[in-house]
């Protein structure tokens, strides 16, 4: 009996030992190790959980969330329309100028930035104009988003020259391609007036 009680004892020592001398490895692991902007856990105040959702929720909104869902709501444009020009225009880089000399996020022309009076190539002036210039197109066209796209590829004079989408093969494959990436928009973005969705949900 007594030999077994030695043994627990001996047993239960050094158990109490290695976790002391563990939890001093981890802890200089821990002090040592600069925190990660990346971690999903990093200052979480409300536990593991919450910092884990949160950041995937953060991943799920596209570059520039907040200033196209301002000035759609500003304009009363879907946010999902705008965010599909984005990507078609110039893939979310706010420096992108074309061979024919549009420039910034909604790819506009010079004469349109002379107009409006702003620098292409900041995104706020960049999202405010291109989204006013795309409320006008779908007032114009009441509310027909194929034919605002049109017009904003191809000019609005030529819109009026077929009576409709011109047989261009670039603005009819625009047209495709700005809806096709609309549809991974409009579950992320808040309906407006006229448009409460454009997809089913």
């Amino acid at each position: 009996m007594r030999k077994h009680a030695y043994l627990l004892l001996l047993l239960l020592s050094n158990a109490s030992k290695a976790t002391s001398e563990n939890d001093i490895v981890l802890n200089l692991i821990a002090s040592d190790q600069p925190k990660s902007s990346h971690s999903l856990v990093a200052d979480v105040p409300s536990g593991w959980g919450a910092g884990l959702f949160a950041d995937v929720e953060t991943k799920k909104k596209p570059r520039f969330y907040d200033l196209v869902s301002r000035y759609t709501r500003q304009y009363n444009v879907p946010a999902a329309l705008i965010f599909g020009i984005i990507k078609a225009e110039s893939n979310f880089n706010p420096n992108a100028v074309s061979h024919k000399g549009a420039k910034g996020l909604m790819q506009l022309m010079d004469s349109n930035s002379r107009h409006w009076q702003i620098n292409p190539f900041l995104p706020e002036q960049n999202i405010k104009v291109g989204t006013a210039m795309m409320a006008r197109l779908l007032k114009m066209y009441q509310g027909n988003i194929d034919m605002a796209l049109a017009a904003y590829n191809a000019g609005e004079g030529t819109v009026r020259k077929y009576r409709g989408i011109p047989p261009y093969k670039e603005t009819q494959q625009y047209i495709k391609r700005v809806k096709h990436n609309m549809k991974q928009y409009d579950a992320l973005t808040p309906s407006v007036g006229a448009f409460p969705s454009l997809f089913q949900r």
